[in-house]
């Protein structure tokens, strides 16, 4: 790998608000503007060097995955190719930015991104997205996960039916108006509390459990309704993922695009966006191995690196290094 990556990964582990490219050239002298402006227009792939680190980093077995997208805003950044007016349910409105489907694996401790994909209008829906990031643990990582949760924007026939076939089990949340024995959620008992077996569309068996005024379901037709709801509280870990790579890891900062000239309008797009979203979420993994191996929690071990500087070696970044 050329080494303005690494120069930028090392600005993103070491710093917080240096996250464009004129001021890590300004922090770091081997890396100059245009090298690392290259480095992110390069023709690399980020999901690889994820793919790397998780092989040299962490032993993925059993635990829980978590399907969930994001918003990268970048309101002040027009001319970005991958950028777009899209929905922010935090915000409740439409925003710009990058639309971000993410795979997180957790065993109820570590924390850890696995992939990630970015919808474009136009393009593949994200319920499809979050198929391919599916197939990929299943396929290429060798994922044998425990369940697989989501909130209540991703329940499609098509990812129950795929989870189901794999032989998975998932716990999920479910619209008010989700069609279960041919009648919506909320004409079917007129109760605070319920639960029942019966058949979501797609003829998929499932266990609903309503609680006050949220609807709960699993195809693990064993579990309880107070363990449904204490499974799915585990999903919580792709929010603290998301929150600590847009607070910590500087997510939203880089502002690198790119114009498309007449004589590279056969080529394929360059996604420095996209780049720099994998290096966020390789920085994320290194130092989820470094907090785990010195039981420390990521603010503090952030902090330390932060007061310590690029000087002080990382162990996990130089495995990394080595394998890469």
């Amino acid at each position: 790998m050329p080494e303005p990556l690494w120069i930028y990964l090392m600005a993103l582990l070491y710093f917080t608000k240096v996250s464009t490219c004129s001021t890590i050239a300004e922090v770091f002298a081997k890396a100059s503007h245009d090298c690392l402006t290259r480095m992110l227009n390069g023709d690399w792939s980020g999901q690889t060097l994820l793919e790397v680190a998780l092989r040299v980093l962490f032993k993925v077995v059993g635990g829980y995955l978590i399907v969930d997208d994001t918003v990268v805003e970048k309101p002040y950044a027009q001319l970005l190719n991958e950028a777009g007016w899209v929905w922010s349910s935090k915000r409740n409105k439409v925003v710009y930015g990058v639309s971000v489907v993410l795979l997180v694996w957790t065993d109820g401790q570590i924390r850890i991104p696995l992939g990630y994909r970015v919808w474009k209008k136009g393009g593949p829906s994200k319920f499809e997205l979050a198929l391919e990031l599916l197939s990929y643990a299943r396929n290429r990582l060798t994922c044998k996960p425990q369940l697989v949760l989501f909130d209540s924007w991703y329940p499609s026939k098509g990812i129950l039916t795929r989870i189901r076939d794999y032989g998975w089990y998932f716990v999920c949340r479910l619209k008010k108006n989700r069609c279960f024995e041919g009648v919506a959620l909320h004409k079917y008992l007129h109760q605070p509390y319920w639960q029942a077996v019966g058949f979501l569309t797609g003829k998929i068996k499932v266990f609903v459990v309503k609680y006050r005024r949220k609807y709960y379901a699993t195809n693990r037709l064993s579990l309880t309704a107070p363990e449904v709801r204490q499974l799915y509280r585990l999903r919580q870990g792709v929010e603290e993922v998301i929150r600590t790579l847009k607070s910590q890891l500087s997510l939203e900062g880089c502002q690198v695009g790119y114009r498309r000239s007449i004589e590279e309008s056969s080529r394929p797009p360059p996604r420095p966006q996209e780049h720099h979203m994998a290096l966020c979420l390789l920085a994320y993994l290194l130092v989820e191995r470094e907090r785990v191996d010195q039981r420390l929690t990521w603010r503090k071990l952030k902090r330390q690196l932060i007061l310590k500087g690029p000087q002080t070696p990382l162990p996990s970044l130089e495995r990394l290094r080595m394998a890469a």
